[in-house]
C-alpha cells in the first residue's frame, strides 16, 4: 500500500463505501472476515491512479468495470454514485496527508 494512505484506511473506505459484493454485513463484518483483503488491489489501483493525476471519472470507470466485467455484477441505479463516493473518499484521504 502507498505510504501516503495506509492499508487500513483504504480497506475502511472499500468496505464502508464500495463493497459491491455486500460482504461487509456477513460474519461480523469485514474486520473479522477471511475476505478482509478482498478489495485491496482495486483500492490500490485507484489510489495510484489519483496520485499520478488520473481523473476521478477514470477511476470511477475502472471500479464500475471491475464490478461488471470481473465480478459479473449488473449495473444498478446507484452503482456510479456509490463508486463515485468511494473514489471521492480516497481523494479526500489523499488531501489530508
Amino acid at each position: 500500500m502507498s505510504a501516503s494512505v495506509g492499508k487500513l484506511a483504504l480497506r475502511t473506505i472499500a468496505w464502508s463505501q464500495w463493497d459491491p459484493l455486500g460482504l461487509n454485513g456477513s460474519d461480523g463484518g469485514w474486520r473479522f472476515s477471511d475476505a478482509a483483503n478482498e478489495y485491496d488491489r482495486y483500492m490500490l489501483r485507484v489510489l495510484e491512479g489519483l496520485q499520478s493525476g488520473e481523473p476521478e471519472a477514470s477511476m470511477v470507470d475502472y471500479l464500475v468495470g471491475i464490478e461488471l466485467h470481473h465480478m459479473g455484477l449488473s449495473l444498478t441505479p446507484d452503482t456510479r454514485e456509490r463508486v463515485g463516493a468511494t473514489v471521492t473518499a480516497i481523494r479526500e484521504r489523499l488531501r489530508r496527508k
